[in-house]
């Protein structure tokens, strides 16, 4: 097993208190701009201020250090503010996509252990449904009594974050101050240049993608621009006429239509691109177009703490193919094994410890999460992702040893989408599988039955049950799976069932 490179040293308690050090803004920077979003600039004191509020409107409803909070809040500055308030009281926030199937939404709940749930005020029903203390943020005002930011421990949660399972029900991640603070304060340092940066938030906190968008520059001292891509999935077009915001994260696929929207010269001066396989030739044509701007693939699975493995494109050199991934981030340790555990030398599992790695998952076991063989009493995570290193040592994302793929940024499990369809009583078997379309990958399903099961039933029962970006943007009904001489599923069959041959 080869190990990688960047070892840094364990963080003390006052440096995995993220809360604390962007405290620090809070009180110091005071008229600089902190939060933009529709109702104009919010400085670093009003930002505190209103944290403050909604602290208090927390510890008045029994909130209190250790507490779980399910935030869903619109996007705009409160939305900042709201994460800040659960992170200052040393509780820890939970994303929820209210888009999600209620009963998604109520596994979330009941599997992290959430007591309260902040909101701007439309989802009551939810509060009342799963009986968690409803906290609204119309209206609040200043608490009778200052309240003071609790002292965490390197080891206690700062978020947990659900991510498609296996089994049907999604798995939650739990995140420590160590493992948070420590992606944060190098992506300050990488990311922001100076406190005139601003960075684009635009995407539901539940992707933790936004992890980049929101801290960093708040450490940093430079802001945040927030924009509703949950309601506007076009948002990418005022973004881009937004002078004022320099560096944006995007997936692949974003940034696919960012090649298609956007032409001319831009003020932006970092794209920081992840979720997904980066192609060279997107990059290149991204590149060609932006002119100077940098390109940064950042990989890293929400187990590792949002992104722990980086490379800067080079349009000299990463010309084929996908764009390296990289070497790995100060205290991140990556290892390479083939099928059997044994050491790889040129191209294998990609294995992590180190800085990012999250304790497990919530309430259950997995074999993802094993002891670290390399560096006894520490956590080795598996990532299912195959990996080779190219001629100049840099790690190439190669592909998945599992049926699990990225949809829009978005981890998803065939195995999950498979069940969801086969929950339907009409339906006795299914095959699921993904095309590429319009430059980034598309879910399709074929699912069988002779009991009068029509496409739109299927499509509205796997609305109910799956988040929107895992419902399938192909369905076919079928009376029996259409297989090759070998018995397994003709994939060519079903894609041409479905008028995607070729995809």
């Amino acid at each position: 097993m080869l190990g990688g490179i960047n070892p840094a040293a364990p963080q003390r308690r006052g440096e995995a208190d993220l809360y604390a050090l962007i405290e620090q803004n809070l009180l110091s920077h005071n008229d600089r701009v902190a939060v933009s979003d529709d109702r104009g600039d919010h400085d670093y004191a009003w930002l505190g201020r209103r944290v403050d509020e909604i602290a208090g409107a927390l510890h008045g409803r029994g909130c209190r250090p250790g507490s779980r909070v399910c935030l869903a809040v619109r996007h705009g500055v409160d939305l900042v503010a709201s994460v800040l308030a659960v992170l200052k009281l040393g509780a820890t926030y939970i994303p929820v996509d209210t888009r999600n199937p209620v009963d998604r939404v109520g596994h979330i709940v009941a599997d992290s252990g959430a007591t309260a749930i902040v909101h701007s005020g439309e989802h009551t029903e939810l509060a009342d449904r799963f009986g968690l203390v409803d906290v609204v943020l119309r209206g609040l005002g200043r608490p009778a009594h200052p309240i003071p930011t609790a002292v965490v421990q390197p080891s206690d949660l700062a978020y947990i974050l659900y991510t498609s399972g296996s089994t049907g029900n999604p798995k939650g991640v739990g995140i420590t101050h160590a493992n948070l603070a420590s992606y944060v304060r190098w992506a300050a340092q990488r990311y922001i240049d100076s406190p005139d940066d601003r960075v684009a938030l635009y995407t539901t906190l539940a992707f933790d993608f936004t992890v980049t968008c929101l801290f960093p520059p708040l450490l940093a001292g430079a802001s945040i621009a927030v924009y509703d891509g949950v309601r506007d999935p076009m948002v990418i077009q005022r973004i881009l006429a937004d002078r004022a915001v320099t560096v944006i994260k995007i997936t692949p696929s974003y940034l696919h239509l960012v090649s298609q929207l956007h032409s001319g010269s831009t003020h932006l001066r970092r794209l920081v691109v992840g979720g997904e396989d980066l192609p060279a030739e997107l990059a290149a044509r991204v590149h060609r177009l932006l002119g100077p701007v940098e390109i940064i693939n950042e990989y890293g699975p929400t187990e590792a703490t949002v992104g722990c493995v980086v490379h800067t494109f080079d349009p000299e050199t990463d010309r084929d193919g996908s764009v390296p991934i990289g070497a790995p981030i100060p205290g991140t340790r990556v290892y390479l094994v083939d099928e059997d555990d044994s050491p790889a030398l040129e191209q294998g599992e990609l294995c992590l410890a180190g800085a990012g790695v999250a304790p497990g998952y919530l309430n259950r076991e997995s074999t993802a999460f094993t002891d670290n063989p390399f560096e006894p009493g520490t956590t080795l995570y598996r990532t299912g992702d195959i990996v080779r290193r190219d001629p100049r040592g840099d790690l190439v994302f190669v592909g998945r040893k599992d049926d699990q793929v990225k949809i829009r940024g978005n981890r998803v499990e065939l195995a999950e989408v498979s069940a969801a369809i086969l929950n339907h009583p009409m339906v006795a078997a299914a095959y699921v599988t993904t095309v590429r379309e319009h430059g980034t990958r598309t879910l399709v399903a074929v699912a069988t039955s002779t009991e009068g099961l029509t496409e739109s039933l299927l499509r509205k029962h796997l609305e109910q049950q799956l988040p929107g970006y895992a419902v399938p943007s192909s369905l076919g009904v079928v009376d029996d799976l259409p297989l090759t001489l070998n018995q397994k599923v003709d994939r060519a069959a079903v894609l041409t069932v479905l008028g995607k041959l070729g995809g």
